[in-house]
């Protein structure tokens, strides 16, 4: 879980760098505004979108360059059923809302956790997208590490049941400032 958690830790300071590299300035510090957007998902993807695309024009107004969202932040259900039931491709319509939001905004967007079509009909992939602020894909991360949990006298959390793992863990350099 730690070195899970410092990739992504590291996969969005290098998102954010490539952010502030799409913006050309004159002296030699580069820096940019980024903005983490907190919600609570639920099971209606056309709710959730509203939501972010709030957080978006929020982070717009503040002078940011880029929005981080958290996991499952187009949807999350009360079933596992019902959340493979929702799983798209990454050129679905649910992502296209998310595309066409970075091109409106401008916005670099970092989409932790989309509910992506997976191998087969039991398994979806968790797959965290990062759009460039034209809506075009910078990078993609399926989540190889799952959470699977069995807390004696307490709750099993099964993420592999419905989650299928990627295949590959680290991290993609999205763009190197020089």
């Amino acid at each position: 879980a730690a070195a899970q958690a410092a990739a992504a830790q590291a996969a969005a300071a290098q998102a954010a760098a490539a952010a502030a590299a799409a913006q050309p300035r004159s002296d030699k510090t580069r820096s940019c505004r980024v903005a983490i957007g907190q919600m609570t998902s639920v099971g209606d993807q056309i709710k959730n979108f509203q939501t972010c695309k709030q957080l978006a024009d929020q982070a717009v107004a503040a002078g940011c360059k880029m929005l981080f969202l958290p996991e499952c932040f187009s949807f999350i259900g009360e079933s596992l059923q019902e959340s493979l039931s929702k799983a798209e491709p990454l050129d679905g319509p649910a992502m296209d809302r998310y595309r066409q939001l970075s091109r409106d905004t401008g916005l670099w967007l970092s989409l932790g956790g989309f509910q992506e079509v997976g191998p087969d009909p039991e398994h979806l992939h968790n797959t965290h997208v990062v759009l460039d602020g034209s809506g075009s894909t910078a990078a993609t991360y399926r989540k190889v590490h799952l959470f699977d949990v069995d807390v004696p006298n307490g709750p099993v959390l099964m993420e592999s049941r419905t989650t299928a793992p990627g295949n590959k863990a680290g991290i993609r350099i999205v763009c190197k400032l020089s």
